[in-house]
């Protein structure tokens, strides 16, 4: 019986030029030909992208209908045969391991994989002491993801693996959301550590992974820029990352949050901690802002990471109001020389429109404004270069002078 022949995809000069620059999405427009099916539905998970003349430009991910049809795997063109998803997953997963085991990183929660940055496009695994949470955002990752769990527990020495398929990034693969234990057994409520503090979440209802662990670097560097005593507010609070770090500092930390269960979990890691100088307590943070502004309250530190206010689309002005308004609100709120965090997850929120948003928030505020430092997600989320959307997060820090 002679051999199968290699599942191809075609793509358009545009789609060549792409591969060529080092972009790793392919989009649907982009590609002339390719299989009917996906792994989702009997197809392959993996093909080789030609040219318009055939001629071999890379291995990728395949999907029949996502608007990302192509996920680049590598640009090897000489293999003569399309390696097993699988294998490269676990060769590439244990790469990623030790990358991270390299970083030196002060806690034992990290990200282990971070997709296209790490060559493994569509997969995410965060690991929380010892349980792994994996995401898959991808057909081909997703058509597997029982199997990559099981390469995660091996690779990582995890009691549990669990899957948070649950974010908005599935749509666009047609891919239905679901939250599971994929293998071991336990309680999915983890105390973790990021530098001093341990904190608890539930891997399995809290927000994201269970933590926002891509802000844990940035916690760290808040807090040693606080000055010793430092009255501080951290608006959007959450679990309370980044008010533990600052309470360790000595100063009162009020910590709020909307959700009643997140601040009663900030409270509780406040307790765990012994940090008795931070009070966490239920609000809307646009109100928070202006009656703290009204009262004459003032702060050494004021932390602002709100949840995405920018999902869809660029240009989002009601976004862009958004962010204008919580920052002149905390600008105003800063004692002279007081420090203001401004932050935003939202990936339609570039680099350049955040400094904007800044600059007008700034104007808008009569107070001189000096940037301290401008940031991402942490060393264990690395950007791709050439692939903004691998860095979507902005965490500025502005001095008020």
């Amino acid at each position: 019986m002679p051999p199968a022949a290699t599942p191809k995809a075609k793509v358009s000069a545009r789609g060549r030029a792409r591969v060529a620059s080092g972009q790793v999405w392919i989009y649907r427009q982009d590609v002339l030909l390719g299989p009917e099916n996906d792994a989702n539905s009997g197809g392959p998970a993996v093909v080789q992208v030609t040219d318009e003349r055939n001629r071999p430009l890379a291995t990728a991910t395949w999907s029949a209908q996502s608007p990302v049809a192509l996920r680049i795997l590598d640009r090897d063109v000489a293999r003569s045969t399309l390696p097993d998803l699988l294998s490269i997953v676990r060769a590439r997963l244990e790469r990623a391991r030790a990358r991270r085991a390299s970083l030196g990183l002060d806690r034992d929660a990290w990200r282990v994989v971070h997709g296209e940055s790490d060559a493994l496009p569509g997969l995410f695994i965060d690991l929380y002491a010892d349980v792994a949470v994996v995401q898959t955002t991808s057909v081909a990752m997703d058509a597997e993801h029982a199997a990559i769990a099981e390469i995660a527990r091996t690779s990582l020495g995890a009691r549990m693996v669990v899957s948070r398929d649950d974010g908005s990034a599935r749509d666009f693969e047609s891919l239905p959301r679901r939250r599971a234990i994929l293998c071991g057994q336990g309680s999915t409520e983890i105390e973790y550590r990021l530098g001093p503090n341990r904190l608890v979440a539930d891997l399995m209802t809290d927000s994201k992974t269970g933590g926002f662990l891509d802000q844990a670097d940035n916690h760290a560097l808040v807090a040693a820029l606080a000055p010793q005593g430092a009255r501080c507010l951290d608006a959007f609070t959450y679990h309370g990352g980044f008010a533990l770090a600052l309470a360790r500092k000595g100063g009162a930390v009020l910590a709020t949050d909307e959700d009643a269960q997140a601040v009663a979990r900030a409270q509780a890691n406040a307790a765990r901690n012994n940090l008795a100088n931070l009070t966490a307590r239920q609000a809307n943070a646009f109100d928070l802002l202006r009656s703290l502004e009204s009262a004459g309250e003032r702060f050494d530190v004021v932390v602002l990471d709100p949840p995405a206010f920018a999902k869809r689309k660029s240009g989002d002005q009601a976004a862009e109001r958004a962010y204008r308004e919580i920052i002149l609100r905390g600008l105003r709120l800063a004692v002279p020389d007081g420090l203001v965090v401004a932050c935003s997850c939202s990936g339609r929120v570039s680099r350049e429109d955040f400094d904007g948003i800044i600059a007008a928030a700034g104007a808008d505020s009569g107070r001189a404004v000096q940037v301290l430092a401008r940031m991402g997600a942490g060393r264990d989320h690395p950007e791709l270069v050439g692939v903004p959307e691998t860095g979507h997060l902005k965490c500025w820090v502005l001095r008020v002078v």
